[in-house]
């Protein structure tokens, strides 16, 4: 049975939610290390575009201060424990361990799909792991035929199913490469259960949805955790999250903490990775920040608006532009940018204080403008000094 929805408690205008939305995801000071940042967000997503750098390296450095992406990965990967495992959570993701009871409902959902593997294929896996692991997928599929394009070799999708299913693990990277183990071997004891009923695991999992958020709409809850619209508002009314309603939105549901919060500082200007968890809803930030936030990586060069990997710029509480980032030589070069309209007097002093901070975190000694991005958009942005950001 439905809880029913309790009556909203407050009304908040657009600007106070989207307050409190970049307060909680990312707060004026940062966290204190890459643990505590990753407990707030829940879920940091992972793709293997390297451009500027890897997508989680700029989630979790853009709020650390003073974090690079070595470091990033160091506290993920080289650590005494391990901090997080593989998890297709919302698109694959980094989950805190600790959250791995959490998940069982997915778990339980992947051992009754009909491409999980069979008996004889996870034996073999199991086997293989078990004498020589942890493995990385080039040498669990040593011999086999490998996928073509964007295929998955029969090797590559057992393993993924598998990991889904939590039998396999994956808490540890070497050169990149992600090393799969048994569960059992990596996961510590406390967590590796499936203990929880279904709703148990989505009433926890919403409610930390909720505080990485802030303040969000069903549907925004739903996208973060990828499950069902009417399954997440059936569980909304039993969690901690309290009812709210938005200018412009609607019903929503708030982290009581943010709302108990007084507005603080905001935090300095930052670029944010196309797949950071403030912007990878598309209809979110155009709610939040009437920003049109789009990825075009994949696109045909000529069809493509903005450029390959393009990082938005939050400052001073909103989206004010765009920039299409590459390493070259040691620089962080700026293949193209652009301000939002209405972005204020102060946004090319924005824009290079925050490349300064992206080139500080990708390692990168100085940033340049590319010698094709001579567009007045970009010169806007780049400003009007002799050396730019």
């Amino acid at each position: 049975m439905t809880a029913p929805t309790p009556p909203p408690a407050t009304e908040l205008s657009l600007a106070e939610a989207r307050d409190i939305a970049v307060a909680a995801a990312l707060p004026a000071d940062g966290f204190p290390d890459v643990a505590a940042a990753l407990a707030r967000l829940r879920a940091v997503q992972l793709d293997g575009i390297s451009t500027l750098a890897r997508a989680h390296q700029l989630t979790l450095s853009a709020r650390v201060p003073g974090a690079t992406t070595v470091d990033v990965d160091g506290a993920l990967h080289h650590g005494p424990e391990p901090l997080a495992f593989d998890y297709p959570a919302h698109a694959l993701a980094l989950v805190p361990l600790a959250d791995w009871p959490l998940w069982a409902f997915r778990r339980r959902a992947t051992r009754r799909r009909p491409r999980y593997p069979g008996q004889e294929v996870r034996a073999a896996l199991f086997a293989r792991i078990e004498r020589d692991g942890p493995l990385p997928l080039r040498r669990l599929r040593e011999g086999a035929e490998p996928g073509a394009g964007w295929d998955w070799s029969p090797t590559k999708t057992a393993v993924e199913f598998l990991v889904w299913s939590g039998e396999l693990a994956c808490t540890r990277r070497t050169g990149g490469q992600r090393l799969f183990d048994l569960a059992e071997r990596c996961v510590p004891a406390a967590s590796l259960s499936d203990a929880h009923s279904d709703d148990a695991c989505l009433t926890r999992l919403l409610g930390h949805a909720g505080a990485a958020l802030g303040v969000a709409t069903t549907d925004d809850l739903a996208d973060y955790l990828r499950v069902p619209v009417p399954v997440a508002a059936r569980i909304l009314p039993d969690t901690r999250l309290t009812a709210v309603r938005v200018e412009g939105w609607g019903p929503a549901w708030a982290d009581p903490r943010a709302l108990a919060e007084p507005a603080g500082p905001r935090r300095a200007p930052v670029f944010l990775g196309p797949f950071d968890n403030l912007v990878w809803y598309r209809p979110r930030v155009q709610r939040l920040f009437g920003f049109t936030q789009v990825f075009e990586a994949y696109k045909p060069p000529a069809l493509r608006r903005h450029g390959y990997y393009v990082c938005p710029l939050l400052a001073d509480g909103r989206l004010i532009g765009r920039a299409d980032f590459a390493r070259r030589d040691g620089a962080l070069t700026v293949q193209r940018a652009s301000l939002e309209p209405g972005a204020g007097p102060e946004a090319a002093a924005h824009f290079a204080r925050a490349c300064r901070t992206l080139a500080a975190a990708t390692g990168q000694t100085r940033t340049e403008r590319a010698d094709h991005a001579t567009d007045a958009a970009t010169a806007a942005a780049w400003g009007s000094g002799p050396d730019g950001p």
